[in-house]
Parts: structure tokens; C-alpha cells; sequence
């Protein structure tokens, strides 16, 4: 239900009340948009949930940051409440000060916008939603006391504790598989499915993984929209093992789990000598992985009263110290507004170092909006065009569906889906499973 104030605010800011037209971006200048309901909705409440805990773990804060944190803790509250108000009536989006390391890069992209698309509900939804990320990190890196405070620490912590039950029954599923397609083509699946529980598209509220996982991929096939697991198995499998391959992390708790235990698999059975992760170098929707989320991870395996856990925690930890396991230096790009199609011009550095690889995994649903770009694609579009000559190296995207753009469907699938579920595109029910050779 509308109500009048989105009616003024809808006529004040020209939003228009119809779906994203083909071929444009992803805005939420459309009001039938998934990203109109974001900027209205889930953005705003994200923002109200950072204040609350700032308010609710103020006593811990100052214990770990000291009595002098409180000011900080106050200025970040107030200006985290700011920013939410900015966001509800389109405020504009400005460049950014200080000397954090992308700051110029950040203030580039903002300067060739055009200037009438620089507001939250007039520029791509991409653009516009990594801004609102950028600028909470910002307001903590301008503190003091709390410029390194993770403000989405305890909420990722959270996630891997709820996951216990799910992480063990996977550890005991997969101490003695194979080296062959099925098992490999299972373990993307599981990689795929864990993608499910991100605290983003819920505003922060909790998923608890259930049930026996590998049942749950058998019963998740007929939801598996597209698979490309078997051309990935053959640019694995088809390498010296010596190879190097990329996965780009999305989210902390049980889907960094499952990235883990994916990369273990193909360090044990030789199918590469090396898995890189790229990490966010800030706090990022939510859930997104940052280098001491791995750690953590790591640790709290290793520390864990089940045996199988802790031996696992401490067997990661040691490819980590083997450098098996690896942790790609910090880069901003991951963080930044570009597409990756514009990696090559933007980041040469690490286009360079992603041809490295045999294989790039992409995970989750914001790398796959960075993959195509936020723009209305005919959903029978190949991802080989949507790609827009992004390819350093054989590529894949593992994506459960919770935004309104996808790629690579049969003729009428989409139709046939729209017309189970007007909104199959939002619930995250949906996978894809695509790959691109290099």
C-alpha cells in the first residue's frame, strides 16, 4: 500500500510507476523496481539497525575502545541517522573527503556522472546502493577511536554460530569424497545454496541454515536455473594442478564455510596448488567477508568442543601458513562502484593478476549484478554478451536470484516463472550456476 507521503515524495523526485524498461539501468527512479523498494525500504532499515547497536553495545564499545569512544560512538550514531534522512529524500550524492585509499577513485566516478543522475534514486541502483556503503564507512573512518570498528562484526559472528549444526554435517559429508565431476559438481552446488543465507536482502535479521545440505541440493535442482558445473569441472580438472584459482568472497558464516570447503577439495585432490580469496576491504552489505571474518573463522573452527570442526579449523589454518589457502592483498576495486568490465581500464593491476588464475569464481548475487552491470537485460541475453568483454580468465558466477536482473534463460522461462511468482526474482530461491571461458 502507498501511502500520501510516497505519493509527494514520488512526485517531488519524477519516479515513474512502472517496471525498469529493457535496456536501461537498474534504478529506483521506477517504482515497480526491486531497487525502488530498497532505497524506501531495506536500506533505511539497515541504517536504523547500525544506530541501535551503536546505542545497545555502547558500554562494550567504550570497554574495547576506551572512555574517549563515546563521542565517537554519539558523532557516528547522529551522522548514520543523517545519512538514513538523506536517503529518504533523495539526497544528493556527494564526493567524499579525508585520504581513506580510494578516495580519488570514488571522487572520479562520481565527477563523470552525469549530474542529473547523482541522487540515491536517480543513479543505477549499483552506483547508488555501493555509495551508501562507502559513505557509512566514511563517517567510522573519520573517528578516531572507531575508525576500524567493524559495525557488522557482531551480526557475521552471529551468522557462523547459527550455523553450527549445518557446518558439522558438511565436515562429516566430505572427509572422504573423490576426486571426479559428481563430487565436484556436488560441492558447487552446496557452495551455490549456501548463498542463501545473507543478512543484506533480510536488513540484518538472522537465517539459520537447516536440514542435511546434500539433501537440499538434490531437492534444489529443479530450482537450478541454469548449470554450468560440468564446462567448470573441465577448466579444473583439464589443468596441470599446479594452477592458481580466484574465488571472490560474498558472505561471512555458513557460505564463507562452504567456500572453504570447496577450496580444500581442490587443494586435496590437486586440481590447483593455490585458491586466492578476495576479501572487502571495509564493512560491506552486511554480510561481505573482510579479512578478519576469514580469520575468525578459522579460529572459531579451531576452537570448537567438536572434533571434526576443530581439527578442520586448525587443517585451514595450516594451508593458510602453507600459503594453499591465501588471502589476496586488500583491493578496493571489490568495494568500489564499477562494473567489472571496467576492471582493465580502472584496475589493470588486478585484471593482471585475475589472468593469473585457471578459474575465477564469482559468489553471490552483488558480483553477478558487478558482472553484468545493473542493466535490464533480456533475460535470454547470453552471459557471454552481457559480460561486455570482462574476461581475464575462465570465469564463473554462482548466484542465488535476489535482484531483478538475470541472464542465459531458456526461451520463456522467465515467463513461465513470472507468471508462478511475480516476485521469484526477490526470494532467493533461484540459482544459476554460469561459466565463461577465457
Amino acid at each position: 500500500m502507498s501511502s500520501p507521503l510516497d505519493a509527494d515524495f514520488d512526485i517531488k523526485n519524477g519516479i515513474i510507476d512502472s517496471e525498469t524498461p529493457p535496456h536501461t539501468e537498474l534504478a529506483a527512479l521506477y517504482k515497480q523496481s526491486f531497487a525502488y523498494y530498497t532505497f524506501r525500504v531495506r536500506l533505511p532499515s539497515t541504517l536504523a539497525t547500525i544506530v541501535a547497536s551503536l546505542v545497545k553495545d555502547k558500554d562494550e564499545l567504550l570497554a574495547t575502545y576506551g572512555a574517549d569512544a563515546g563521542a565517537d560512538i554519539e558523532r557516528n550514531a547522529a551522522a548514520v541517522t543523517q545519512l538514513r534522512e538523506e536517503i529518504l529524500i533523495n539526497g544528493p550524492l556527494l564526493p567524499f573527503e579525508g585520504k581513506d585509499p580510494d578516495t580519488q577513485m570514488w571522487n572520479a566516478f562520481l565527477e563523470k556522472l552525469p549530474k542529473e543522475k547523482r541522487s540515491y534514486f536517480a543513479a543505477c541502483w549499483l552506483y547508488s546502493e555501493c555509495y551508501m556503503y562507502r559513505k557509512i564507512s566514511a563517517i567510522f573512518q573519520a573517528t578516531p577511536r572507531l575508525s576500524d570498528f567493524d559495525y557488522f562484526r557482531e551480526q557475521k559472528q552471529t551468522a557462523a554460530k547459527l550455523s553450527v549444526d549445518a557446518m558439522l554435517a558438511v565436515a562429516k559429508a566430505t572427509r572422504q569424497n573423490e576426486r571426479n565431476s559428481d563430487t565436484f559438481r556436488q560441492l558447487i552446488k552446496l557452495n551455490l545454496w549456501g548463498n542463501r543465507c545473507d543478512l543484506s536482502i533480510t536488513s540484518g535479521k538472522q537465517v539459520k541454515p537447516t536440514g542435511n545440505a546434500f539433501e537440499q541440493v538434490t531437492d534444489l535442482e529443479s530450482k537450478l536455473l541454469i548449470d554450468g558445473t560440468a564446462a567448470i569441472w573441465q577448466a579444473i580438472d583439464g589443468g596441470s594442478g599446479d594452477g592458481i584459482v580466484d574465488i571472490i568472497f560474498d558472505n561471512s558464516g555458513y557460505e564463507v564455510y562452504t567456500d572453504l570447503i570447496l577450496a580444500e577439495y581442490i587443494i586435496d585432490k590437486g586440481l590447483a596448488a593455490k585458491v586466492r580469496f578476495n576479501a572487502k576491504a571495509i564493512p560491506w552489505f552486511i554480510s561481505d567477508v573482510m579479512a578478519h571474518d576469514y580469520h575468525w573463522t578459522l579460529q572459531f573452527l579451531a576452537d570448537h568442543p567438536d572434533a571434526v570442526l576443530s581439527e578442520l579449523g586448525k587443517k585451514w589454518q595450516r594451508f593458510t601458513a602453507e600459503g594453499k589457502f591465501e588471502l589476496s592483498p586488500l583491493e578496493h576495486f571489490w568495494t568500489s562502484p564499477y562494473e567489472f568490465y571496467r576492471m582493465r581500464e580502472a584496475k589493470p593491476a588486478l585484471y593482471a593478476r585475475l589472468q593469473e588464475a585457471q578459474l575465477v569464481i564469482f559468489k553471490g548475487d552483488l558480483n553477478y549484478r558487478k558482472l553484468l552491470g545493473d542493466f535490464s537485460w533480456p533475460s535470454t541475453e547470453s552471459f557471454d554478451t552481457c559480460l561486455r568483454g570482462f574476461r581475464p580468465s575462465n570465469l564463473c558466477t554462482l548466484r542465488t536470484v535476489k535482484a531483478d536482473l538475470i541472464c542465459g534463460l531458456g526461451q520463456g522461462v522467465a515467463e513461465q516463472l513470472f507468471a508462478k511468482d511475480k516476485e521469484w526474482m526477490l526470494t532467493g530461491e533461484y540459482g544459476v550456476i554460469q561459466f565463461a571461458s577465457k
